[in-house]
């Protein structure tokens, strides 16, 4: 025996309904919706920059520093009294200068005094001033023709300026007065070998050396078998004018 069931009309309905509605395929994952990134915003670009054109360089004006000035050199009242003496001191320490105005009060004061024109010759001689040099040792020779110190810087002088027969005069009369010195002994060898007369050379250089003269020595070594220096004789000046190592002059 069946059984047959029949459903109310408006629940038939439904039902199709509610069995329609199930068969669509729903996403039960909904998608959420994406939250909207707003981009940076960018920074406004720089003012493009004005590029100026390299300045000219100027060139500088350079001052040369001029050189300074010694100092005037002033006689003090204390060199006044014996300026003699004070120009052979200032001599020693360099100052030609000072020396020279020294020397000319001394002669000035003092024309007589044989010591004063050596001064000033001695002092001639080293700012190259050779033939007021020369002069000047003349007359301290004329004061006084005994002294062997004006006798000897007359030669060595002479010797500079190439008189070399006078020199020898000159020294000669030196080394036969008082007091002798071993330089002196020495410059009249120069004299000689300048002249070629090296026998008369070698005795003067010894008798420097046993006085104990280096360079007498050196010289006298030096013409140790040679016969003849005409070819090649030792220039006794320095380019200045001024003495040269190998001589001395003294007051």
């Amino acid at each position: 025996m069946s059984h047959h069931i029949t459903f109310p009309k408006f629940l038939t309905a439904a039902a199709l309904t509610i069995s329609l509605v199930g068969c669509d395929e729903i996403d039960t994952k909904a998608t959420r919706p994406q939250p909207i990134v707003s981009q940076p915003t960018p920074p406004p670009a720089p003012p493009p920059t004005e590029v100026l054109p390299p300045k000219p360089e100027v060139p500088t004006e350079t001052v040369k520093s001029e050189p300074e000035k010694p100092e005037p050199f002033v006689i003090s009242e204390e060199d006044k009294k014996d300026p003699v003496k004070a120009a052979r001191l200032t001599l020693e320490a360099g100052n030609k200068e000072g020396a020279l105005k020294l020397a000319q009060l001394g002669v000035r004061r003092t024309p007589k005094r044989s010591n004063a024109w050596n001064i000033l010759g001695r002092v001639q001689l080293q700012m190259g001033q050779r033939k007021d040099a020369i002069a000047s040792f003349e007359k301290a020779v004329e004061l006084n023709p005994q002294s062997s110190y004006a006798h000897n810087n007359l030669g060595l002088t002479l010797i500079y300026d190439k008189q070399f027969d006078e020199a020898v005069d000159g020294l000669e009369q030196a080394v036969e007065l008082e007091p002798v010195e071993a330089y002196m002994w020495n410059n009249l060898g120069m004299a000689y070998e300048q002249l070629d007369r090296l026998e008369d050379a070698r005795l003067a250089y010894n008798n420097a050396v046993e006085m104990e003269s280096d360079l007498a020595r050196e010289s006298l070594a030096r013409l140790r078998g040679v016969k003849s220096v005409l070819h090649a004789k030792v220039d006794t000046e320095n380019k200045d004018g001024t003495i040269a190592p190998t001589t001395t002059i003294r007051e």
